[in-house]
């Protein structure tokens, strides 16, 4: 089962790099906007958040972007961020694959 073993990793950056550039996001929000069922969403950040590599948001409010920078009050969805080590791999992995991680800002 390689090919399901990569198509992870590569959702897994994928999802690193959005919540680098657009900043804490739900579950739900996520898969909206990746195009994946909402369990698929929850198990990735899971399997994330168990390699360190994103963290819930504990703040009540959170700052994040989506067209412009605004502030929510933190409420009945659990937001993750990326740590300083999804940083770090991101960033590493970038140099060693080939492939396009740029996320767009989410259209109206």
């Amino acid at each position: 089962m390689p090919v399901k073993h990569d198509q992870d990793e590569l959702l897994d950056l994928t999802i690193l790099a959005y919540l680098k550039k657009l900043g804490p996001e739900y579950a739900k929000l996520l898969a909206i906007r990746l195009g994946l069922s909402l369990e698929e969403s929850r198990n990735r950040l899971q399997s994330l958040e168990e390699r360190g590599l994103i963290k819930r948001v504990e703040r009540r409010i959170v700052k994040y972007y989506h067209r412009r920078r605004k502030s929510v009050e933190h409420r009945n969805h659990t937001y993750y961020e990326l740590t300083r080590e999804g940083e770090l791999f991101l960033r590493e992995a970038k140099k060693k694959i080939d492939i396009n991680l740029d996320i767009e800002y989410p259209k109206r």
